[in-house]
Parts: C-alpha cells; sequence; structure tokens
C-alpha cells in the first residue's frame, strides 16, 4: 500500500474558519486545521461534537456554509472565478473527489457486487482504467488486506470486518492522496476490530495521509501523529497523539478522556 506523492512545500490538507449549521443548529464554529502530507491525524471527542461532519465536508460530501477547504492545493467543490468562489459542477466534484478516499462506519459495499467487482468499479468508470490494470492493482491490495480469497464471494458472506477491509482496499483502488475514515470500527464486534486497525496500521506506515475520526484511544496515541480533541463545534485542543491523550491540556480534553478510559 504505497501513498501518492504530493507537493512537498504545502499541506495535503488545510482548513480556515470552517462554519457548517443545520437549520439553527451550529455543528462548525470556525475549524482551522492543517495536515501535511504524510501525516496521521486522528480526531477525538463525544458525540455530537462536529467530528464526523468536519470529515464529510473535507470531500464535498456536506457543503461548508463559511471558509475554505484545500486538498493538496485545491479548494475543495469550488473554484475562485473573479474573486468568487463558485461551486463546481458534479463531474468535477466527483472527479476531485477521487483523489480523496473514503472509509464509513457502515461498509457501504454495493450488496449485488463481488468483492471483485466492488474494487474495479470506481476505477473502471472513474478513472477510466482498462479492467486487466484494474482487476491487477485490486488484487494486490486483497492480499495485502488479508483478503486474497474473497475475491468471488459478496459482501452478504463476509464478517463485518471482512467487509471493513474490503472497503478500505476499495478506496485504495482509487489511488488517493488522502484517506478520510469515519469511525471505520465502531459498527463492529470487538473481536473483528484488531484486523481492520492493522490494516490502518501498515496504511499509516506506508506512507498515506489520514484523517481518521475514532474512539480507539489506544489506535489514536500508537498511530497517529497529532490527535485533535472537538468539543462543541470547534477544535479544543491539538497536539503530539501521546502527549494529548495521556497528558491532556484542557480540562474538557481530561474529563472525555477519563470517561472513555
Amino acid at each position: 500500500m504505497t501513498a501518492t506523492p504530493s507537493h512537498p512545500s504545502r499541506p495535503m490538507l488545510r482548513t480556515e474558519n470552517i462554519h457548517k449549521s443545520y437549520g439553527r443548529i451550529e455543528v462548525l464554529k470556525g475549524v482551522d486545521l492543517e495536515v501535511q502530507a504524510g501525516e496521521v491525524l486522528c480526531l477525538i471527542g463525544p458525540s455530537g461534537s462536529g467530528k464526523s461532519t468536519f470529515l464529510r465536508c473535507i470531500n464535498h460530501l456536506e457543503t461548508v456554509d463559511g471558509g475554505r477547504l484545500w486538498v493538496d492545493g485545491e479548494v475543495v467543490g469550488y473554484e475562485q472565478r473573479n474573486g468568487r468562489l463558485h461551486e463546481l459542477a458534479d463531474p468535477d466534484i466527483c472527479r476531485r473527489r477521487a483523489e480523496i478516499g473514503m472509509v464509513f462506519q457502515h461498509f457501504n459495499l454495493f450488496p449485488h457486487m463481488t468483492v471483485m467487482e466492488n474494487l474495479i468499479e470506481a476505477p473502471t468508470r472513474v478513472l477510466k482504467e482498462s479492467k486487466a490494470a484494474a482487476v491487477k492493482r485490486a488484487a494486490g491490495l486483497l492480499e495485502q488486506v488479508g483478503l486474497a480469497d474473497k475475491t468471488n464471494a459478496y459482501p452478504r458472506h463476509l464478517s463485518g470486518g471482512q467487509q471493513q477491509r474490503v472497503a478500505i482496499a476499495r478506496a485504495l483502488c482509487m489511488r488517493p492522496k488522502l484517506m478520510l475514515f469515519d469511525e471505520p470500527t465502531s459498527a463492529l464486534d470487538p473481536e473483528l476490530v484488531g484486523d481492520v486497525l492493522n490494516v490502518m496500521r501498515e496504511l499509516a506506515k506506508s506512507g498515506m495521509t489520514m484523517v481518521v475520526v475514532t474512539h480507539e484511544m489506544g489506535f489514536a496515541k500508537d498511530v497517529a501523529d497529532r490527535v485533535a480533541f472537538f468539543n462543541g463545534g470547534q477544535i479544543v485542543e491539538l497536539g503530539p497523539a501521546r502527549q494529548v491523550i495521556t497528558a491532556p491540556a484542557h480540562e474538557r480534553t481530561k474529563a472525555f478522556l477519563a470517561s472513555v478510559r
């Protein structure tokens, strides 16, 4: 699992004063963040603090109400014309989104397709790869996530942990610059969590830039370069992973970590 190189002098992800509301409920209240190429950032915090919404804003699954996001130097979801931002047309959004892999809580595999068909669907349709090239890459990724023998299986015949590993391989088939994980183990039985986290550890070692929303504090402490603690739609604390998790500076971070241990 090799990461796609980016421009060396700019962050892979930069967000500036991101705001997002649903009706009168303000979910994000001015989030500023930079993530360097090859960095692993874990987002932690209580439910409803804005972590998942922020993640979905990064690849334009949610539109922002204020602020801007850049991935590898490009504004996400918009282009600037005459000093103003204009939302891109759907085909252009899809093309840029293809550079951002996303793994959800609930796998989102196509149930009527085999594992291999799930993996090659986007590369052949969006990237216009030949079927042979897509199959070759998919087979290699399935081997790396420990599922080489599941090529012709359907999702219903796989465990939750296996489905999530297929979902990770499917995202990697698009050769993303950035991988987003939205609580990827929260829907799994406890005994299945380890296999998924091990795949993510190997991905981190390969140099992939990753932003991970997680409640797995051990993973965050051991694998992340930095941890951001979200509370009330804002980043309350941001710093080196071990420092934030073992010796947090903010009282709200301390209280949250005490509640999850």
